[in-house]
């Protein structure tokens, strides 16, 4: 039996082959009958009214309104089914995405935005100009980042970076280094413990045979990647690294007394990277003889995954370094973003602060599966527990306020239960082998509202309005602090950087573009209300204040400020 090869594509007619050529172009073709005048947009040979094949193409505004939707829950994906009219005087059954579905109203305009099937080919599809108009503006954001990048470059000696030393066989060296092999480095991996390693080249070499299933790679260069890895418990390899970067426990003493071992060790020259989420580059860089050479690269969990990577400047760290380190992290496929050393940076900052608010609501009368209903229908794909059980953040909280002296009402209790998220099959939810959605736990209310009862908390039913308010506004009063101390350098570098590494939907933005949408006068005002009801911590940012005083804006006319 003869195969057909696999670059051969289905044949289809030659009515769809310019359908679908348009598609690609963005545009959409009707189709009009000219004998009886009728209007469609299947890619047929013949009028579906008449019969006659008496046709001719016409290229659509690609403007219309809703007649009717229906919006998709439970996805990743803001979908909603709808019959949209057109401008051209056809109704047509397609869908809405991409967009904020869950406040569509019938009668809003929305224009075609194509998107590709599984196939390759074009499948109509609609927008809202919001959506196009956030889409934009994010592309100027992103563009101001890589201007800054190839600043950095300018009248800068380029680096020859071949060998990297990753300090830390843990999940996130692993990850790290995973990174480096897929980007073409050769990877020296450094642990004290051993034993670390079997566990760590396992981990990689899974990550290349799922690479291979997809068709991403194939064996060769699976067998190449894993070629270029080398493991030891010897400190003093350092030297042979053209770059290293280190990947041990979030300690500060830790990375201290790390980094004042491999100022020792490696070459006079060589920059020395930390991979902290939340603690001080300075402090770090003071451990060290070179603080000009030390930064922060700052990698988001799966590391090998994740886009982002935020770029910590420390006081003393030099142009030739940040220069270094964004072309590094451009050759590893990452977006990198230069921020200001603050706790938690910029990306975290803003986390830190919502976590905070939903672990309130949970005390005061929320649970979880509310408080991440409100996000994902804001447009996250993925709400706040959800996200924490997958990521380990009942453990990784529970473990960081004990070394801080803190308690946590709620994450103390869950993690006394051993339910530490998915890895244990309970955090906040429950999982069921098999099921990729968590499921609601009755266990967890009951813990929830010991801790409230135990705090003196009456518990009250609690809108989905004002859930999304604690949530998001304090990410916009950080994000505007951020800005006042100079620790972000542009409103938009924070939309980047919740684009990239936390899944903060490109159609809308980012928080501070959001910010804008809602008007700076209306977020400050009601930032305000917060503040008399639940206490200082919803205090506007002075400058907020001043903006919303001034009437300006976090960007400037959809384009990145």
């Amino acid at each position: 039996m003869r195969t057909k090869p696999e670059t051969l594509r289905p044949l289809v007619s030659a009515e769809a082959q310019a359908f679908y050529e348009a598609g690609q172009q963005g545009d959409l073709l009707l189709r009009t009958c000219l004998d009886c005048g009728a209007l469609h947009h299947y890619p047929r040979g013949h009028c579906p009214a008449c019969g006659s094949r008496n046709l001719d193409w016409r290229k659509s505004a690609g403007q219309g309104r809703v007649y009717s939707f229906t919006v998709m829950s439970g996805g990743r994906r803001a979908v909603a089914p709808a019959i949209i009219d057109l401008e051209d005087g056809l109704r047509i059954n397609s869908v809405v995405l991409d967009a904020d579905v869950h406040r569509l109203e019938i009668g809003d305009p929305v224009q075609v935005r194509f998107q590709p099937d599984p196939d390759g080919a074009p499948r109509l599809a609609f927008t809202t100009p919001a959506a196009e108009a956030a889409r934009a503006y994010s592309a100027g954001a992103f563009a101001a980042v890589d201007a800054d990048r190839q600043g950095f470059a300018a009248e800068q000696a380029p680096i020859d970076i071949r060998t990297v030393a990753v300090i830390g066989a843990g999940n996130m060296g692993i990850g790290i280094a995973t990174a480096f092999l897929k980007a073409g480095f050769l990877v020296l991996m450094l642990d004290q413990n051993g034993a670390a390693f079997d566990r760590a080249r396992a981990r990689i070499a899974e990550t290349f045979d799922r690479d291979i299933q997809r068709k991403r790679i194939d064996r060769a260069q699976a067998d190449t990647f894993l070629a270029a890895l080398t493991v030891s418990t010897d400190m003093a390899q350092v030297a042979e690294a053209d770059l290293v970067v280190e990947a041990v426990w979030e300690d500060l003493a830790l990375k201290k007394e790390v980094f004042a071992l491999i100022d020792g060790l490696a070459r006079p020259g060589v920059c020395l990277c930390s991979n902290t989420s939340t603690l001080d580059i300075d402090e770090i860089a003071a451990a060290t003889r070179r603080p000009d050479r030390v930064v922060g690269l700052h990698f988001f969990n799966p590391a090998h995954v994740m886009k982002l990577l935020e770029v910590v400047r420390g006081a003393k760290t030099s142009a030739q370094t940040l220069a270094m380190a964004t072309q590094v992290g451009m050759r590893l496929g990452k977006v990198p973003v230069v921020v200001g050393n603050a706790h938690g940076f910029v990306g975290n900052r803003l986390m830190i602060a919502r976590e905070r608010e939903a672990a309130r609501l949970l005390l005061e009368g929320a649970l979880p599966d509310q408080v991440d209903a409100v996000l994902t229908r804001f447009g996250m794909p993925m709400g706040t527990f959800e996200m924490q059980d997958m990521a380990g953040g009942i453990e990784l909280s529970y473990r960081a306020r004990q070394a801080a002296g803190e308690k946590s009402p709620v994450i103390d209790r869950l993690f006394e239960a051993g339910r530490l998220g998915q890895k244990t099959g309970k955090g906040y939810y429950r999982y069921e082998q098999g099921r990729k959605r968590p499921i609601v736990d009755p266990e967890v209310t009951a813990i929830i509202e010991e801790a409230s009862a135990a705090e003196g908390i009456t518990r009250r039913s609690i809108a989905d309005a004002e859930i999304e308010d604690r949530l998001i506004l304090p990410m916009v009063n950080e994000g505007a602090k951020l800005i006042e101390t100079g620790i972000a350098r542009r409103a938009s570098d924070i939309d980047v950087v919740w684009q990239t590494g936390f899944g903060w939907p490109e159609w809308k933005g980012g928080p501070m573009y959001h910010a804008d949408q809602l008007g700076i006068a209306h977020v400050a005002a009601r930032l305000a209300e917060l503040e008399a009801a639940f206490g200082e911590r919803f205090a506007p940012a002075a400058l907020l204040v001043t903006m919303a005083s001034a009437g300006a804006e976090f960007t400037n006319d959809g384009e990145a400020a």
